[in-house]
């Protein structure tokens, strides 16, 4: 069960994670519905994951990923696009 995020010094990592999740899902073009099944979450979850509301555990985070076709590891600490 995702647990309500509050002010503290990783609200910007959850923040930056979800808009990742929310980034590589357009580029996937995938909806929230398609992830949501592919996740086994309910899509009122992703929204919320994508907004920075909530924490997710590890299992999710692995699940996105996976979903997202790319490893935990770029999903948490994407590459910096060069110019």
């Amino acid at each position: 069960m995702a647990k309500q995020a509050k002010y503290n010094p990783d609200t910007e990592i959850i923040i930056q994670l979800g808009e990742r999740i929310k980034t590589l899902r357009l580029e996937n073009k995938m909806t929230q519905m398609d992830i949501a099944v592919l996740v086994n979450i309910d899509p009122s979850a992703v929204r919320r994951y994508e907004k920075g509301r909530v924490e997710m555990g590890f299992t999710t985070l692995m699940k996105f990923a996976e979903a997202l076709g790319v490893t935990v590891n770029e999903l948490l600490y994407p590459k910096e696009e060069k110019l």
